[in-house]
């Protein structure tokens, strides 16, 4: 954990958030500014700082739990049409925590092409 980054205080409880998902290994809790009518953010609960830093086997890990989250999310959401956004760089990233963010509804187009 990073005592300066705000997911990893969201993760340790000292931030309050939506939490809508938790295991072991993820959180997922909704975007405070959302992009589309749906928009949650699905963080790993270890601090990675983006897609670089990680390891070939932690990667492998984290894409097969990352996809068994998309799909618990499309279906506990019900929806059919969603797009993932993954940013990384700190000229792309706001928080230098390595999250993915999962957004459905008829805006989502309008606002992130």
């Amino acid at each position: 954990m990073n005592s300066n980054c705000v997911f990893c205080s969201i993760i340790n409880r000292d931030i309050p958030a939506q939490i809508i998902y938790e295991d072991e290994d993820f959180l997922v809790f909704d975007d405070i500014n959302p992009s589309s009518k749906i928009h949650k953010l699905i963080v790993p609960k270890k601090h990675i700082k983006n897609l670089s830093e990680i390891g070939i086997e932690e990667n492998k890990y984290l894409w097969n739990k990352y996809i068994d989250i998309i799909n618990i999310l499309k279906t506990s959401l019900k929806v059919l049409n969603f797009k993932i956004v993954i940013n990384n760089g700190d000229k792309l990233q706001l928080v230098k925590h390595l999250h993915f963010h999962f957004l459905s509804g008829d805006d989502v187009n309008d606002k992130l092409n």
